[in-house]
């Protein structure tokens, strides 16, 4: 596949993206494209699909709801509260 200055004039207008220097960014575009057609060379026949890297089962604990044993400690140490809640940074703006 060839990248041209059309292609990325495209891709660049459907992704909102500003590109400055063009001829840069359809070398680079190449260059990965290039590389994804040497991957289409490997032989995988008969390879089986690997669907993560690591091997081994993860163990995962038991899902069994353990109630925290001095709910009044935490409240202790909290640095705000407020009545019987604990009053946390707000994540909106």
């Amino acid at each position: 596949m060839k990248i041209d200055e059309k292609l990325v004039e495209d891709v660049a207008m459907l992704a909102r993206l500003k590109i400055d220097d063009k001829e840069k960014f359809i070398k680079e575009m190449q260059k990965i494209v290039d590389y994804f057609q040497v991957l289409e060379e490997v032989e995988t026949e008969g390879v089986e699909p690997m669907y993560t890297p690591i091997e081994n089962n993860v163990k995962l604990r038991k899902k069994d709801a353990r109630n925290f044993e001095d709910i009044e400690e935490i409240r202790k140490i909290f640095p705000s509260k407020e009545g019987n809640y604990l009053k946390i940074p707000g994540i909106h703006k």
